[in-house]
């Protein structure tokens, strides 16, 4: 997995995936956020962005995905707006929301 900051907050996540069976393939990558030790009531990870990738028998493909600002915040209440908790957050690639098939960490300010 590798993470790329992109203008205005936005993180661009590439994930190589391979297909090592005989037959051309596709596959959905889902990328998840997570906020351990959050002092904000959110889900403990939650969908900000998906691709489908498709590859050939035996060989390789790179699904890219941009998660957008917005999918790092979260309704603040009192000020009626949108605000992003500073720290880290753990950015999760996987197949489906119960696996943990890659994990990085992503810091907003």
């Amino acid at each position: 997995m590798r993470l790329a900051d992109l203008a205005g907050g936005a993180v661009q996540v590439s994930v190589d995936v391979a297909n090592t069976g005989g037959r051309a393939g596709r596959e959905v990558v889902q990328v998840y956020l997570a906020r351990p030790g959050s002092a904000v009531d959110r889900p403990v990870r939650w969908l900000a962005g998906s691709a489908v990738v498709e590859a050939g028998a035996g060989t390789a493909a790179t699904a890219e995905i941009t998660v957008r600002p917005r999918a790092f915040e979260h309704w603040d209440q009192s000020a009626h707006s949108w605000a992003c908790e500073s720290g880290d957050f753990e950015v999760i690639v996987a197949r489906h929301a119960n696996t943990s098939d890659l994990t990085a960490t992503v810091a907003r300010p």
